[in-house]
């Protein structure tokens, strides 16, 4: 017996029934969260460090051949930790994030800013963009941030969901327990992203230099921390994306190679916003600022510059914090007062930063690794403003406008 066919329209309704169904299933089930990311930061941590202490570096070693890296992470000008740092996390130029070193003077407001003055660090008007921890609050998702510079500042009055001020006194082993219990929450409450933050290279660096038996110290330090981090998400089961990054890299430096500005211009007729590594002044009324600069550039070793004319490579225009004129020495040279000089001679810092960006001494870290970071990739050296596209993409969340494009999104990301 033949058996005749629904109508066209019963068989039409029928799809869009299905279709329907379909459709309500999916709405009602939860969208998949994007893994946590965790941002570490290595201060110091100079970007041939893994090669030259090949034996101190088994856990970066190995998240590297297994997961994404760069050749180098090349720092904004000056090379220096907070208008590094917080480049990172905004996307941003210093100038136009408005953190144009460690310390510096704005004459809209009068002020010096000071990074080790957490009255002062931690007033958010002085820092502009959007860093990824307020980026994830505005959309409706949590951050975290076991220090970060910045992160004691209410920008934008916003804060991320968990901080401190800056401690480091607390022990690491404490900081990572309370790290664990943020990203162990579930995954719609724990922190989108979350900053970790460790400093003995740096300091070490300093004191000693790049090159030293405490330096390799330092490193092994590092090393075994980021290592106990992974070990302890692997534990917890949490599938974390890590990107493990340093702010600048670290150079030799001597007594012998120091500049006086005693030398070559009356300190009481000019104000030193900084110095040392990089230098600002700003000639005071009744100055002549045209013989201060003719002088200045008289010194050796140094290279001075106009503040509206300093090299594009250094993104540093149109913003007033920037000095009338701006000091860059030679690697391994620094330039301040002979009474500042004298107060320092005894314990002069065998390391320094803040130079060129472009000289591979200044060069950082950068690896990525996680379920979201495609393994086995090896790209040449890579700006840091380019890290905050990566990391919103990382997180699904949407960018605030910045300086940086996709291009380690498309060469890390699955």
């Amino acid at each position: 017996m033949q058996t005749s066919c629904p109508p066209l329209r019963f068989r039409l309704l029928l799809v869009l029934s299905i279709l329907l169904a379909g459709a309500r299933v999916f709405a009602s089930s939860p969208i998949a969260t994007p893994p946590p990311l965790l941002l570490i930061s290595l201060d110091g941590f100079r970007a041939d460090y893994c090669d030259l202490y090949p034996a101190e570096t088994s856990h970066l070693r190995a998240l590297r051949s297994d997961g994404a890296s760069a050749a180098a992470l090349i720092s904004v000008y000056p090379s220096n930790t907070f208008p590094n740092h917080y480049s990172i996390v905004t996307g941003l130029y210093p100038a136009h994030h408005g953190i144009i070193n460690n310390d510096f003077f704005d004459p809209a407001r009068g002020e010096f800013f000071h990074y080790n003055r957490a009255a002062i660090s931690g007033d958010g008007t002085w820092w502009g963009g959007e860093p990824i921890w307020v980026t994830a609050i505005k959309q409706g998702r949590r951050s975290a941030c076991a220090f970060w510079p910045g992160s004691d500042a209410a920008i934008q009055g916003i804060r991320p969901t968990f901080w401190h001020p800056y401690d480091y006194s607390i022990p690491f082993e404490k900081r990572l327990d309370e790290l664990l219990s943020w990203l162990s929450d579930a995954p719609a409450q724990r922190p989108a992203v979350t900053t970790f933050y460790l400093e003995e290279t740096n300091s070490v660096g300093h004191r000693f230099g790049p090159h030293s038996p405490e330096i390799r110290g330092a490193v092994k330090l590092l090393d075994e921390r980021v290592g106990m981090i992974v070990d302890r998400l692997r534990q917890a089961g949490i599938a974390a994306n890590i990107i493990v990054v340093s702010d600048h890299g670290m150079t030799e430096c001597t007594p012998q190679q120091v500049v006086l500005f005693d030398d070559y211009f009356d300190l009481k007729k000019v104000q030193i916003d900084f110095s040392e590594t990089a230098a600002g002044l700003r000639p005071l009324a009744g100055a002549d600022a045209a013989a201060v600069f003719a002088s200045v550039s008289r010194m050796p070793h140094v290279h001075a510059y106009h503040g509206d004319a300093m090299p594009p490579r250094f993104h540093l225009t149109a913003n007033p914090r920037i000095p009338p004129i701006w000091l860059v020495p030679d690697e391994g040279w620094c330039i301040m007062s002979r009474e500042n000089f004298t107060k320092y001679q005894s314990h002069f810092d065998r390391g320094q930063h803040g130079y060129d960006p472009a000289l591979p001494s200044m060069h950082a870290l950068l690896i990525a690794h996680g379920p979201s970071i495609r393994p086995g990739v090896r790209i040449p050296a890579v700006a840091n403003i380019h890290l905050y596209n990566l990391m919103c993409a990382a997180t699904g969340l949407k960018p605030a406008a910045n300086d940086g494009d996709d291009r380690l999104v498309r060469a890390f990301l699955r």
